[in-house]
């Protein structure tokens, strides 16, 4: 039995971006690319566990698609990282369905 096509763009997104939850997490920033969060902000935007975040956010950063931002003695920010060409990339990918929804 062959794959469906929904599968093979998951699976591609997948192998590209990891599990699911970086995709929430990317998803949520490129709709707020002004917003700097902490991991309990990033948790609560998208509905998910902070001791989940707290361990996906830093691979988003190695990355390149987070950047964090020192706000205190212990205490981090992440902000997209609009100068990597993926990221401007899945902005203008963002943009693109946007428009396809609003032609319908």
């Amino acid at each position: 039995m062959r794959p469906s096509m929904h599968s093979m763009e998951v699976d591609m997104f997948n192998k590209l971006f990891g599990p699911s939850l970086n995709l929430l997490i990317l998803d949520m920033f490129i709709e707020n690319p002004d917003e700097y969060m902490n991991i309990r902000e990033i948790a609560r935007m998208v509905d998910k566990n902070p001791g989940s975040i707290s361990r996906t956010v830093p691979q988003l950063v190695e990355q390149e698609l987070l950047e964090q931002v020192r706000v205190g003695k212990n205490i981090y920010a992440y902000h997209l990282n609009t100068n990597s060409e993926l990221v401007k990339l899945l902005m203008e990918f963002q943009t693109k369905l946007q428009g396809l929804r609003n032609e319908r």
